[in-house]
């Protein structure tokens, strides 16, 4: 992807224009023979394209972002439809709304997510992390920081740095009892899956060690 604000050339060679393009010299060429693509020439002979031939080959293959439409986004979520029903995550959002609103927000869109924290495939919490590997956020506003995740909120940092996003975490205070409910939730999720797992392993263990007596003929 390509931001707008960095075509700062009026003129890019072919080589330039293909590494943008992800493809060879020779598919601008054949895209120069059947008239999509303008072509100029030096002195010398020598290929050149103009800054707006290139934006509009870039905008062709879905390749440029305009730095206007980067918006910004909140992300709200609880864990549980029991929360949702007595009206938290509402209230989580008004309260969030209510602090972006002294921030200056970009065509704010708000997303947000009935699950726990420790499940990744929030179907919410995908389409914020593809909108902002698009290149399409400048700022992603949680109330809390596990609000976004329970665990590897540093990693998701670091992924949103790289794609020019800033998480704001709108309250550092993380003392509720909506909070300490929902920790108290994802722990025990946390011991189920480990409970389920040995059970699993001690039932494959005790199964593997009576097929080794069968085989051996004590019985």
């Amino acid at each position: 992807m390509i931001k707008k604000s960095e075509l700062i050339k009026d003129t890019y060679k072919p080589g330039e224009l293909a590494k943008m393009l992800g493809c060879s010299r020779s598919t601008l060429t054949n895209r120069e023979r059947a008239g999509k693509l303008r072509t100029y020439y030096v002195d010398s002979g020598r290929r050149y394209y103009k800054k707006e031939d290139v934006i509009s080959a870039l905008k062709e293959k879905d390749l440029l972002i305009e730095d206007d439409v980067r918006s910004d986004v909140l992300y709200a979520r609880v864990s549980t439809h029991n929360q949702k029903d007595r009206g938290d995550l509402d209230r989580q959002i008004s309260y969030s709304l209510s602090k972006i609103a002294l921030m200056n927000p970009n065509d704010l869109e708000i997303f947000s997510d009935v699950g726990s924290g420790l499940n990744y495939e929030r179907k919410n919490f995908k389409k914020v992390l593809n909108k902002i590997m698009s290149g399409e956020v400048d700022r992603l506003f949680v109330l809390y920081k596990d609000r976004l995740t329970r665990f590897g909120f540093a990693q998701i940092e670091e992924v949103c740095k790289h794609f020019e996003t800033t998480i704001v975490v709108l309250s550092e205070d993380e003392r509720s009892q909506l909070l300490e409910e929902e920790l108290a939730e994802d722990i025990v999720s946390i011991i189920r899956s480990f409970s389920g797992k040995l059970y699993g392993i001690r039932r494959k263990k005790v199964k593997n060690e009576i097929n080794e007596v069968l085989k051996d003929g004590w019985i």
